[in-house]
């Protein structure tokens, strides 16, 4: 397997690319990196023969053909309308680029052409509000962007608005508003993760350190939860970063910046318990990713990718260890 790591470039340069050892876990560089700058996200086409990702620093976007060995090549470079985006998404369709732009809070749709390049921007919509934390929501600040696991339509995280939106696409690539869901006053929510089967919703609080619990309640969601993001009280401030789901719905993860760990928590009927908190192995994990029995971890204050072979039984990854040195890891994305 291949394993691709974007990182923010001011100390280093592109998206690199690492083969996966199956049995030790550790990641051997097979390219050269990818020009981009900034490319603190990533995100495949339903095929993987195309990769796009974020271009921060430059309120761009940029899309890149893949060959049969992994190699990326850049399609060009669109601009999203937003400043800093941080998060994109490929619609279930193939047919279209949703992005997340943090500052102004704004989501843009680009369509895709049958190369896999992007064509111009088709829509911007923009958030407006703001929330209790004068320096962290002095207004919108979109996220994330999460497409439902039926694929009809999309939710958008605003951490500066406490609020998670949810959105349409027309045939053409125009935002549809569905409807807006409140978050926990001063939660920051940040990244969201879908249980499998069940149709509950977790979202990662950045700024309370919290995990919100959402069940689905007619065509909506309502919150019938909120807990720690870690298992023990963090000794400093904590600022959880992403959160995903075992793909059997047994285990959810959720990376903590401050407490420098990703807690693992056991799904039960009644919501989520904390089972660990598992060093990141590096300051500021600021994403994950699985890859067969591994768990990988952008380190991005250290500059390292870590991993820990999971544990089938109890879903802990043992205590990562470095793998890769890439300086400022923002995302990993297996291949």
């Amino acid at each position: 397997m291949l394993i691709y790591v974007g990182a923010y470039t001011s100390t280093g340069g592109g998206i690199r690319c690492y083969e996966q050892d199956p049995s030790t876990g550790a990641l051997t560089e097979v390219h050269p990196p990818a020009a981009a700058i900034d490319p603190s996200f990533l995100a495949w086409d339903a095929t993987k023969a195309n990769l796009y990702a974020v271009s921060e620093s430059t309120g761009g976007v940029e899309a890149y053909a893949r060959s049969d060995h992994g190699l990326l090549t850049s399609l060009g470079q669109q601009w999203t309308g937003g400043a800093d985006p941080c998060h994109l998404v490929v619609d279930p369709t193939g047919q279209f680029l949703v992005t997340a732009n943090y500052s102004g809070g704004s989501v843009s749709v680009h369509p895709i052409a049958p190369d896999g390049s992007l064509n111009s921007r088709r829509d911007l919509l923009e958030h407006g509000g703001s929330g209790p934390d004068p320096e962290r929501q002095e207004g919108p600040h979109a996220h994330m962007i999460a497409y439902r696991p039926s694929g009809n339509s999309f939710y958008v995280t605003d951490l500066g608005t406490d609020q998670i939106h949810e959105y349409a696409l027309s045939a053409d690539g125009a935002i549809l508003p569905v409807r807006a869901i409140a978050a926990e006053t001063g939660s920051g929510p940040r990244h969201i993760a879908f249980h499998p089967t069940s149709g509950a919703v977790y979202v990662s609080g950045e700024l309370d350190s919290s995990v919100l619990i959402y069940q689905p309640q007619g065509d909506g969601l309502v919150q019938v939860g909120r807990i720690p993001a870690t298992a023990e009280p963090p000794t400093e401030r904590n600022y959880p970063s992403h959160i995903e789901c075992s793909t059997d719905g047994r285990f959810v993860y959720v990376g903590n910046r401050g407490s420098d760990c990703v807690t693992v928590f056991s799904v039960t009927p009644d919501g989520l318990t904390p089972v660990a908190d598992v060093p990141a192995g590096g300051r500021w994990p600021r994403h994950f990713a699985f890859a067969g029995d591994f768990l990988y971890i952008a380190n991005q204050y250290a500059g390292t990718v870590t991993a820990g072979r999971l544990d089938p039984a109890t879903g802990v990854p043992a205590e990562p260890v470095v793998v890769a040195q890439v300086a400022e890891a923002a995302c990993v994305l297996p291949g």
